[in-house]
């Protein structure tokens, strides 16, 4: 009886196995099947495919998701900005009570609608113009919807502003409002010292810089002022 040869086997590249007699189309298609991407994402990435546990998402959200919600103690997410139409982050302060005055206070504050950032120093005698008006502006505008805040970042010597030199400041001139060191000069990334002062309007709604000058023209900024605070929405409206 004649012996049939045996059928000969060959090993795919891939990790399948079939006969010699097997189409060339099916041992690629089959090379094919069984190859497997590199994984060039790292380790960091999250896969959808798996169970997730809800702390990682939280964790791997970078907080500018347009739907995150914005309440009175919840500032609003970034991205922020320096410029006009920019949200503003949320800056930190020395209180002239020496506590942490941040800007997330006068956000939370809904009964008010503008904010103004003074900027100044004891060097500039324009600032001292500013600071002696703004007592009255204040008193005349603050049952509208504004608030001012009167931060100091340096004193007659250049040196950073302490918290007793800001307080010094702010009794000389009478504020009704709040006022601060600003330490270590974070107002300095908005304006160029050497145009002291600094002029920021604030809109309280989502923390828009609504408005920037440098220099002091009452005129200008108290037509803003009124631009602004007509524009804006009361924030305790229902």
């Amino acid at each position: 009886m004649m012996m049939l040869p045996r059928p000969v086997w060959s090993i795919h590249p891939g990790g399948c196995s079939a006969p010699w007699l097997v189409l060339l189309a099916a041992l690629a298609s089959c090379g094919d099947d069984a190859t497997v991407e590199p994984d060039v994402a790292g380790d960091d990435v999250l896969d959808v495919g798996e169970d997730v546990p809800e702390e990682a998402l939280e964790e791997a959200d970078d907080g500018s998701r347009p739907d995150q919600p914005i309440g009175p103690t919840d500032y609003p997410p970034g991205p922020y900005g320096i410029a006009v139409g920019d949200r503003l982050e949320n800056l930190r302060f020395l209180g002239i009570d020496g506590a942490t005055l941040a800007l997330s206070s006068f956000y939370a504050d809904t009964s008010v609608k503008l904010l103004w950032v003074f900027a100044a120093s004891g060097w500039c005698s324009v600032c001292a113009i500013e600071a002696a008006a703004l007592p009255r502006i204040w008193n005349e505008y603050n049952p509208q919807g504004l608030q001012i805040l009167g931060a100091v970042f340096e004193d007659v010597a250049y040196n950073p502003a302490t918290v007793t030199y800001a307080a010094s400041y702010a009794r000389r001139y009478r504020w009704p409002f709040p006022g601060a060191a600003d330490q270590p000069f974070v107002l300095g990334r908005y304006f160029d010292k050497a145009a002291t002062p600094l002029n920021m309007l604030v809109d309280l709604t989502d923390m828009t810089i609504a408005r920037m000058e440098t220099g002091w023209d009452e005129a200008s900024m108290v037509a803003r002022v009124r631009y602004h605070l007509a524009a804006i929405a009361d924030r305790n409206d229902p």
